[in-house]
């Protein structure tokens, strides 16, 4: 039997008003968002009809993203984007991370997210890569050293 993680919120993140954030995003409440195992981030997938609707609400999130100053761990395949919303410092869920999932979710309707069928989930397409370019990429909110 496994057990829901607990949500760890970000240190200048109050934990009352994250918990009233999050809740109505979370599956378990209605929404469509899952919380990743540790519980300093918030996931999900995103289906679209074609490529190119897709690639539009992708465009939409990252000049979002832009304007916020907060990016996600994210990866495409075809008509399908994954989305983790996590902050790397101070680690845990933070309110730009919610932000940015509500945000994600009302964009979606607009571009005509594809609905799933309960039970059907898709396959996590895409979670692989997206836990393989968040570790192997380092800490991305840690300025990278100029060279030379």
């Amino acid at each position: 039997m496994s057990t829901q993680p607990s949500p760890t919120f970000s240190s200048n993140y109050d934990p009352e008003q994250g918990a009233k954030d999050l809740d109505p995003l979370l599956k378990s409440n209605g929404g469509k968002w899952g919380l990743i195992e540790s519980g300093k981030g918030v996931e999900r997938s995103f289906r679209f009809k074609t490529f190119k609707k897709t690639w539009e609400f992708m465009n939409i999130v990252a000049a979002e993203c832009a304007v916020k100053k907060h990016h996600p761990e994210w990866s495409n395949v075809y008509n399908t984007t994954f989305i983790r919303w996590t902050t790397h410092s101070p680690p845990g869920l933070s309110a730009k991370d919610l932000l940015m999932a509500k945000f994600c979710d009302e964009k979606a309707e607009e571009c005509g997210e594809l609905a799933v069928e309960e039970g059907k989930e898709d396959g996590g397409v895409g979670k692989e890569l997206a836990d393989r370019v968040a570790t192997e990429g380092g800490d991305c909110c840690v300025p990278k050293k100029k060279s030379g």
